[in-house]
């Protein structure tokens, strides 16, 4: 397939249900990764003890105490910072996923309605090219058939006037049946 359309799109949410799920997924997959860094290290901590000198005076205290502020604030960091990038990049792979589906559903509807020159064009990086190349094959191998069958009606219709008005009724059902494909 060689029409390519260009690599530039306006709106990025395309499939906005499915796109939102798709980053929510990953976003609570972030949140649980955090959530299980720290719990880790505030466990293994438990066991120890951490000394400090507080205003001067000595201060023993459990290491996983003393330790939890800044889990808890490296955390939330961590969460602002990875999350961010896990919800714009989420939000563009599934707009690679959701774009070109949106587009093959599309011509998918127009072949349905009977359009058979309609082709299916994805951008070059798409990652679905490969279905829309041969949903393009299968577009023109039913065009150049619809095509065979208008040949073989007109050579029919020639052969069969005033044989039988039942013939001849058959082949006019059949032709309008086949000219509503735009071929």
């Amino acid at each position: 397939m060689e029409n390519n359309i260009p690599d530039r799109r306006k709106n990025y949410y395309i499939k906005k249900r499915f796109q939102r799920n798709f980053i929510l997924k990953f976003f609570i997959l972030v949140i649980a990764g955090v959530l299980i860094s720290g719990a880790i290290i505030y466990l293994m901590s438990r066991g120890t003890l951490t000394t400090t000198f507080d205003n001067s005076r000595l201060a023993i205290r459990n290491t996983a105490d003393y330790i939890l502020p800044s889990v808890l604030l490296s955390s939330a960091v961590v969460l602002l910072i990875i999350g961010f990038a896990a919800i714009i990049m989420t939000l563009f792979a599934s707009h690679k996923i959701a774009g070109p589906l949106y587009s093959i559903g599309r011509d998918i509807d127009e072949l349905a309605s009977g359009n058979l020159n309609v082709r299916f064009k994805l951008r070059g990086g798409d990652e679905i090219k490969e279905l829309a190349y041969k949903l393009d094959n299968m577009a023109r191998s039913l065009s150049l058939k619809v095509a065979a069958i208008n040949a073989a009606l007109v050579l029919l219709e020639a052969s069969s006037k005033g044989v039988s008005p039942e013939i001849e009724k058959k082949i006019q059902d059949i032709r309008e049946a086949v000219s509503k494909l735009n071929v």
